[in-house]
């Protein structure tokens, strides 16, 4: 049994321990858990070049010509999960089959961008799956796309000279 003086004792003591608690400082503790993108290239611009090609091989408009694949080297830090790619353009002719504008866009010159081989268009501006074009183990990966050359307008619009077009490419794994 507690007397009345160890009553004020034990009282006086919760007192001073919430007193000291109160009068702390919180400790709050943050962070962000991040999945990081893929390393395309070893962070290098990807480069495509066609080289010569003849204008009069363009027989048809809205068709594409010398498509062929072209290998992306990639370093996945973080490969659970599927992979999700977005490839975009400031220049875009059609996004949802996969078309972007040359610099000789005026004369009707335009790139047309697939999965693997060819076969599946490559949307622009949306989130994909692109597991079938790729290859590779572990965390590093090889991302196969494929490029292929056409026209819009009559043949004799295109002129001789250099062209160039560009295109930003994301992929991730979530």
């Amino acid at each position: 049994m507690i007397n009345g003086r160890g009553k004020w004792s034990v009282a006086l003591f919760i007192l001073m321990c919430s007193f000291f608690v109160a009068a702390g400082t919180p400790i709050e503790i943050t962070g962000r858990l991040i999945i990081p993108d893929c390393k395309i290239n070893n962070g290098n611009v990807v480069e495509f070049n066609w080289g010569d090609l003849r204008i009069q091989d363009f027989d048809n408009s809205n068709t594409v010509y010398f498509a062929r694949n072209f290998d992306i080297p990639l370093g996945c830090p973080y490969i659970l999960g599927t992979p999700k790619m977005v490839v975009s353009s400031a220049a875009i002719h059609d996004a949802q089959q996969g078309v972007i504008q040359t610099s000789k866009y005026n004369e009707g010159l335009v790139i047309f961008l697939r999965k693997k081989d060819g076969t599946e268009v490559l949307p622009l501006n949306v989130e994909t799956d692109p597991t079938e074009s790729l290859s590779g183990s572990g965390n590093d990966k090889v991302l196969t796309l494929n490029a292929g050359i056409g026209r819009l307008y009559d043949m004799q619009n295109l002129t001789a000279g250099a062209f160039t077009a560009a295109a930003h490419l994301q992929i991730w794994y979530d």
